[in-house]
């Protein structure tokens, strides 16, 4: 009977089972010899790597912070409080710089826009009492009532030239120029004026030439050139009010967005915390919100307020001041007209032109929907125009059959019924409109300033102490991690 194998048990060596506890890389040999019949088989056992256990890399402590809900909740306090200081600081200084455009507006843009119009419409009554005192034959405008008409525009155009000069920006190379060609122009406007005085007071007719060339060099340079400075001064008002009648689109969209941020992170804290109700991001939202209507409500407000400046005002100011130019203009005309004796004449020809432009300039003005604070002020400057035309179609009669005394006398007489008494009345009702309309333009102004005067201060308030209740709501669910 054949007897069978003696049984091997093998078992890992103790080496190999430190090896594999520990991680270390031991390869165990192992030889077993099994007797199949005659042949001995050798088996080699190794120590599998996956069974090997690799170091865990820690972490840098700063992830394992900001990865923590304690870090989250560190960069969500700070960032919120980041947020709201700017909402606050942003609106600030938005509406800060507003009202230092409505200051600039109020004390130095439309006061300077003032002087070149006055400084126009005077430059254009002294040239027209020159020219009245000559039709008058007085003798020179000493002699005459025209003397103190004369006398006195030239001393308001030298104050609007005062006003002007001081007003300018020394940056505002243009406006000082054409200040230099009117105050330079007006030397050369004086000697002329003075020559003919002295040729009429000695009879010379030439007198007629000189005052002649006088007008005319104030109508085609001296007048162009404060128009142009009015013009331009004209333009920085409307240009000023147009931007402050835009909304605050920065301001708007940080304050919104920390209002949002605000309430994401109320959400945030809910899931988080479990609790409905945070107090500190509470007061934080509603500061932020009382913030973003203060802003909303302000800014309509001094939209509104700008919008009618300008379209009450300024547009409806420069309307009636193109108006009183066009008549000073006609006036100057209709004077030299006479003084050259004939209704054929360039001077005449020129009153006709202007004359026509005046009437369309109110009844366009009278049509308009805007500047209604100043309606029966051109209501009375049109019943003027209309006499002024009656008394200029009688002067035309006087001179179609050579009555020149009798022209004279209905273009510088005194009478209800003469050309320069309805002159005086028109330019008087158009310089009234232009002060009612100045009024309405800076009451406007003033609610403009007004409407936001205590946001740009109660805004950065409103800003820091959202900052202390944001920290106040976050610092309490941060120590129940402590």
């Amino acid at each position: 009977m054949r007897r069978s194998a003696p049984s091997v048990h093998t078992e890992l060596s103790p080496a190999a089972r430190i090896g594999a506890l520990t991680g270390t890389a031991v390869a165990v040999q192992e030889d077993r010899m099994f007797h199949r019949g005659e042949h001995a088989v050798t088996e080699v056992h190794t120590l599998d790597e996956d069974l090997l256990v690799e170091p865990v890399a820690r972490r840098r402590p700063w992830v394992e912070f900001f990865t923590s809900t304690p870090g989250r909740l560190t960069v969500l306090g700070i960032a919120l409080i980041a947020a709201v200081i700017a909402a606050g600081a942003i609106t600030s200084a938005a509406v800060g710089a507003r009202q230092q455009r409505v200051e600039t507006l109020r004390t130095h843009t439309e006061p300077l826009a003032n002087a070149a119009q006055a400084l126009y419409s005077s430059l254009s009554i002294a040239d027209a009492a020159a020219t009245t005192s000559f039709v008058s034959g007085g003798g020179g405008i000493e002699s005459t009532t025209d003397a103190e008409q004369f006398t006195q525009a030239i001393g308001d155009a030298s104050n609007a030239l005062v006003t002007a000069t001081n007003g300018v920006s020394s940056q505002d190379a243009e406006s000082l120029a054409l200040l230099s060609d009117v105050v330079r122009n007006l030397a050369e406007y004086f000697n002329l004026v003075a020559t003919a005085q002295a040729n009429d007071r000695a009879g010379n007719p030439v007198g007629v030439a000189y005052l002649s060339d006088g007008s005319a060099l104030m109508q085609d340079t001296i007048l162009p050139l404060a128009e142009r400075l009015y013009v331009r001064q004209a333009e920085a008002v409307a240009e000023t009010q147009t931007h402050t009648a835009q909304l605050p689109a920065t301001a708007f969209m940080v304050t919104a967005a920390a209002l949002v941020a605000l309430v994401l992170a109320q959400l945030y804290l809910m899931r988080k915390s479990k609790r409905r109700f945070n107090p500190g991001l509470a007061v934080a939202t509603l500061l932020m919100a009382g913030l973003m209507l203060w802003l909303i409500g302000g800014s309509l407000v001094s939209t509104s307020a700008s919008e009618h400046a300008r379209t009450e005002g300024t547009q409806p100011i420069n309307a009636v001041a193109r108006a009183r130019i066009l008549a000073q203009q006609a006036r100057a005309d209709e004077t030299l007209a006479i003084l050259q004796r004939g209704s054929d004449t360039q001077s005449e020809i020129d009153y006709a032109q202007r004359s026509q432009a005046l009437s369309d300039e109110l009844t366009r003005q009278l049509e308009s929907s805007h500047g209604r604070a100043a309606e029966q002020q051109l209501r009375e400057a049109v019943t003027a125009r209309d006499g002024w035309q009656a008394a200029h179609r009688d002067i035309e009669i006087a001179l179609e059959r050579g009555d020149y005394p009798t022209a004279a006398a209905i273009a510088a007489g005194s009478g209800s019924g003469t050309s320069s008494a309805q002159f005086a009345a028109l330019d008087e009702s158009l310089q009234n409109a232009i002060d009612r309309l100045r009024d309405d333009e800076a009451n406007a102004v003033t609610d403009v300033y007004r409407s936001m005067s205590s946001l740009a201060v109660g805004s950065m308030i409103i800003g820091v102490s959202c900052g202390f209740a944001v920290g106040g709501g976050i610092w309490p669910r941060l120590n129940e991690y402590h």
